[in-house]
């Protein structure tokens, strides 16, 4: 996301008549730092731009292995920030004789290129334990993406970096309400509920699993009642995302435009998604509330099933669930055994679990599953229906972040997970 500044029109002539050399030299020097915000004045010559485009993003509170990153922070590795956030990054410090210098450049993008701003960070490296660490702070207006680079001297750095972690601390508040938006026609579940009902049964269902966290409200607003969009989304069409409209996330839902609805989370609810097995999708780490790109999470009431062409109906059991597992993502939570899709959603092949010490991986289902082609994704909720034994043997088949529906109950997140859910929530500005 870009950084939007506002510029506004003055008479310089007439200030600089008034002024003498100083002021006019105070003034600008004033003008310059308010148009910068964080920004420190950069030095062209000690300024070490990224040599390529960066592949890699690192989020905070993110607990995966993340190789590739550690292999690229050097040259150029984005980093998610959020306004208003004390924030640390750190590598381990074992081989590392000379401490790099961490500079932090703004990132920019129009259409399919990227362009580099203005460094916003030079940092000094301290060990701290084992560690390399580096602390900032963001005022930005916006959650951004900032673009690192390692400099020994006047090149990139060349020394190890291993297990490269970035840790969000915010102060925004731990109290989260939902907003299920219904988008055109939506026939009842298999079980009969309407969407009233499948509202109380979501709501219910947050508050019992998203301990970390306090669910103050759950809204129900309907697409075609939108106050400026409504036109665009028939209340008797059954919607199917990624078909109905280019944006299979339909981001122009969120952030609905209603005093105390805003910055809830936009959990949009569809006829069905227009791919294979897919029963609902969020963007992994999105960091947006109120709003903007990839900030809702998406869910249908039907599944498209492979190989027949045909839907399904889904349970409100099931419904309910997705929306858990999708919103799981939305705050950061990886799948506990990563899916073919989800290594190459990202580009990333040196992660196949999600990291954290408290939830278990399936070996078993990461043997079978990069055996054969996958073309499930990063994010998503499917039903497996290829012939893969003892799924429901898996060790995280109950915890909500397992990639596949089975027949085993979910018991809901681990203690780890819980807390990122939390973090996170509390670095999103809302």
């Amino acid at each position: 996301m870009g950084l939007t500044r506002l510029f506004y029109k003055t008479d310089f002539f007439a200030i600089m008549f008034l002024l003498n050399r100083k002021k006019i030299l105070a003034f600008f020097a004033i003008v310059f730092l308010a148009m910068t915000a964080c920004t420190e004045v950069s030095n062209p010559e000690t300024d070490l731009l990224p040599d390529r485009e960066p592949r890699f993003i690192l989020f905070p509170n993110d607990e995966a292995l993340n190789d590739s990153i550690s292999g690229n922070l050097a040259h150029g590795v984005r980093i998610q920030v959020h306004p208003g956030v004390d924030y640390e990054l750190s590598f381990d410090a074992e081989g590392v004789k000379n401490l790099p210098v961490l500079q932090l450049h703004r990132l920019f993008r129009r259409s399919d290129t990227l362009f580099y701003g203005a460094r916003v960070r030079e940092l000094e490296g301290r060990i701290k334990g084992d560690r390399v660490v580096y602390d900032f702070y963001c005022e930005e207006k916006d959650m951004t993406y900032w673009v690192t680079t390692l400099v020994d001297g006047n090149t990139f750095y060349e020394g190890p970096v291993h297990h490269v972690k970035l840790k969000g601390e915010g102060s925004y508040s731990d109290h989260l309400s939902i907003n299920l938006v219904v988008v055109g026609l939506i026939e009842p579940t298999t079980d009969d509920i309407e969407v009233d009902s499948l509202a109380t049964l979501l709501l219910k269902n947050f508050r019992q699993y998203y301990t970390s966290v306090t669910i103050d409200t759950l809204y129900v607003r309907y697409a075609h009642e939108h106050p400026v969009l409504g036109r665009k989304y028939p209340k008797d069409e059954p919607w199917l995302a990624g078909r109905s409209s280019e944006d299979m996330y339909l981001t122009e839902l969120g952030g609905w435009p209603e005093a105390g609805v805003k910055n809830a989370l936009d959990i949009v609810f569809v006829h069905r998604i227009e791919e294979e097995n897919i029963m609902g999708y969020a963007a992994l780490y999105s960091g947006n509330l109120g709003g903007g790109e990839k900030s809702t999470v998406i869910v249908g009431s039907r599944v498209y099933t492979s190989g027949n062409s045909k839907e399904n109906a889904l349970s409100s059991k099931e419904i309910v669930e997705t929306a858990l597992h999708e919103t799981g993502h939305f705050f950061g939570l990886r799948h506990t055994t990563l899916t073919p899709m989800d290594v190459e959603a990202f580009d990333d092949y040196s992660n196949f679990e999600d990291g954290i010490k408290d939830t278990p991986y399936c070996i078993n289902l990461l043997l079978q599953s990069f055996s054969v082609s996958d073309k499930r994704g990063l994010g998503r909720r499917y039903r497996f229906d290829s012939d893969v034994n003892s799924i429901d043997d898996c060790p995280d088949a109950t915890n909500y972040m397992f990639p596949l529906s089975t027949s085993k109950s979910f018991e809901g997140f681990s203690k780890t997970q819980l807390e990122i859910i939390r973090k996170n929530l509390m670095i999103i500005p809302h």
